[in-house]
């Protein structure tokens, strides 16, 4: 993905109640995160556990754990798959890719439960802490199994439903960058739309309905644009090489397709910009 591409992450009304009620049943914080980390979506708003809070005031700063968590994004990043992880207070984390375009786009952390009953040590005399450790929900080793099998079939439910989107505006840049290291090549609506992992009726439909255009159009203007600039640079070059390079093997099409799109001839922009 080129670096100038910004992530947009579009979650739905769906999305939303799934990470509430998973959040509610489960009893633990789920939290929807994009790609660089910011929180998205909290379920059913879930704040710091009071155990969390109190370790992080007591024992160690918040900075500690965003910086654990940022840790294991790019670990879940260079992977591609969900991780289980014990925090600094002692508690399980899990964090899982949620992928859009074949790509990590955001996360969705599930954390603050107990594996086991036994607090950590360095806190043991701190009736506090121990207090707000057993409020935590507890999850024996087939318990946490268990619920990363639920948490796989919710990212699964979620990707498979296209429940997390980036915006439209994101969709048409990973168009524009397909086509601008494409357009040379034979391309096809088929292939722009596998690379967006979409349908050819959706991306279609896309098009038509927020920019008034087509995948044709798209690619026409690009290749016609592409000539015009080869002759920008050098006026020296003729229809039918720039043609050629634009990906057209006909010279005569494109001439013609010229015409059509600029309202003149290639040979006229072109005599143009030699008799400067």
């Amino acid at each position: 993905m080129p670096k100038n591409i910004t992530l947009d992450i579009l979650l739905s009304d769906e999305v939303c109640r799934l990470l509430d009620s998973f959040a509610a049943t489960m009893n633990i914080q789920v939290v929807f995160c994009s790609r660089s980390g910011d929180v998205l979506k909290r379920g059913r708003s879930f704040g710091n556990s009071n155990y969390c809070t109190l370790m992080q005031n007591s024992y160690f700063g918040i900075d500690r754990c965003i910086a654990l968590d940022r840790q294991m994004q790019k670990e879940c990043t260079k992977s591609g798959k969900a991780l289980l992880y014990r925090c600094h207070a002692g508690l399980y984390e899990l964090i899982a890719p949620v992928k859009i375009f074949g790509e990590v786009a955001g996360f969705v952390m599930f954390g603050q439960f107990r594996p086991d009953k036994e607090m950590p040590e360095f806190a043991r005399n701190d009736q506090q802490a121990v207090t707000a450790f057993s409020e935590l929900p507890c999850f024996d080793s087939e318990g946490v199994k268990s619920l990363e099998n639920l948490i796989n079939m919710l990212i699964n439910y979620i990707i498979d439903k296209e429940l997390v989107s980036y915006s439209g505006s994101m969709r048409m840049q990973k168009l524009h960058y397909f086509i601008d290291e494409h357009f040379s090549d034979n391309i096809t609506l088929r292939q722009a739309a596998r690379f967006l992992h979409m349908s050819e009726s959706s991306l279609s439909h896309f098009l038509k309905d927020n920019y008034q255009t087509s995948f044709k159009q798209l690619l026409i203007e690009k290749r016609i644009s592409f000539a015009e600039k080869l002759w920008k640079d050098d006026p020296g070059i003729s229809v039918s090489e720039a043609a050629s390079a634009a990906g057209y093997d006909d010279p005569h099409y494109f001439s013609r397709l010229y015409r059509k799109v600029r309202g003149e001839t290639a040979k006229t922009f072109l005599a143009a910009l030699r008799n400067k």
